[in-house]
């Protein structure tokens, strides 16, 4: 058993005000450490420093990705253009919904083109997006006519380090084909 010092039976009040009397300020309650919950995906991802990381109860929705497919394959992609020093994503079809949420889930991390797939394009501004991009991610399962297509895949001799065809629609294929194309070895 352990003894028990006469002040810890002291009404919180009078403790207070005991404390304030020898000009002393009340020691500070240590900060809660903390914790970011995370679905079995996420916990594959690195952590930000000082947090502590535990896999969330299947209920639970995920700190990191909101238990989102999307978003997790977003992070994994950002995580990809991080580790390689790359900053720039050029997307070449998709609709106006992908689009938008493209832009949301990469803001700030990653910056992003989106050349309409149905949209006027020369060989001039397809060569001008070929050059800013640090990958270029060409979407044939989504709105992509032949003619805007084939202005990024015939040029594939100069640029074939950075072009990625994504064959399946939706955000989540997209983000994770380019982390494919990204974390590839170079060759």
């Amino acid at each position: 058993m352990t003894a028990r010092h006469p002040a810890d039976f002291l009404p919180a009040d009078v403790a207070e005000r005991a404390q304030q009397a020898l000009g002393r300020p009340r020691p500070a309650a240590p900060a809660p450490e903390p914790v970011e919950r995370r679905c079995a995906e996420c916990m594959k991802l690195p952590a930000k420093a000082g947090l502590r990381v535990v896999e969330a109860d299947a209920d639970a929705v995920c700190d990191m990705c909101g238990s989102s497919a999307n978003k997790r394959a977003a992070l994994v992609m950002i995580g990809a253009f991080h580790a390689r020093g790359l900053k720039r994503l050029l997307v070449v079809g998709g609709g106006p919904g992908t689009a938008e949420d493209l832009r949301h889930l990469l803001a700030g991390e990653v910056e992003i083109r989106i050349v309409d797939g149905e949209g006027h394009r020369n060989a001039a501004k397809a060569d001008a997006d070929l050059r800013w991009a640090d990958v270029v991610a060409v979407w044939s399962s989504t709105i992509l006519s032949h003619k805007v297509s084939k202005l990024y895949t015939d040029r594939r001799d100069a640029f074939r380090d950075k072009l990625v065809t994504v064959p399946r629609r939706g955000v989540a294929a997209l983000c994770t084909a380019v982390a494919e194309k990204v974390n590839a070895p170079a060759g």
